[in-house]
């Protein structure tokens, strides 16, 4: 994406981004449809970047294991996409292989949110290294 754009200029904003979605897949259109969704819903409520992912993770919670997918990720907490029956207020340990970052990155936190989507997760300790500068390099837009 070209960063060079105003972003107050809401015609050529509107230009770009439409050229754009042209050549998206109806997968990456409903992928920015609900990313658009997720934004309006959050409302300015977070005061840390969170970057939109699709990474694959392992978790468990209540002694039970399960994969899904992290859709997005900061350093305090994480969206995971599932259908399970897992409860608010549960405790979960998550290991993802997060683009930017060497090996595999190990997080503790409580699920504080459940949705028809998925499960919010607050990390107990800050994940600084998400959003280091090897993270923001991998999702570099060109």
């Amino acid at each position: 994406m070209n960063t060079d754009i105003n972003l107050k200029d809401d015609s050529k904003l509107l230009e770009m981004l439409s050229q754009k979605i042209k050549n998206f897949s109806d997968a990456q259109k409903q992928d920015l449809v609900n990313f658009v969704k997720s934004i309006e819903k959050r409302g300015g409520k977070r005061n840390t970047d969170r970057r939109y992912i699709k990474v694959s993770v392992d978790y468990s919670v209540k002694d039970k294991f399960y994969s899904d997918t992290i859709e997005n990720i900061s350093p305090r907490g994480a969206f995971i996409r599932t259908t399970r029956p897992i409860q608010v207020g549960d405790s979960t340990t998550m290991v993802a292989s997060i683009p930017g970052h060497d090996g595999i990155l190990k997080m503790k936190g409580k699920i504080i949110r459940r949705s028809e989507e998925g499960i919010a997760i607050k990390f107990f300790e800050e994940h600084k290294e998400i959003l280091g500068d090897d993270f923001n390099q991998a999702f570099k837009c060109e």
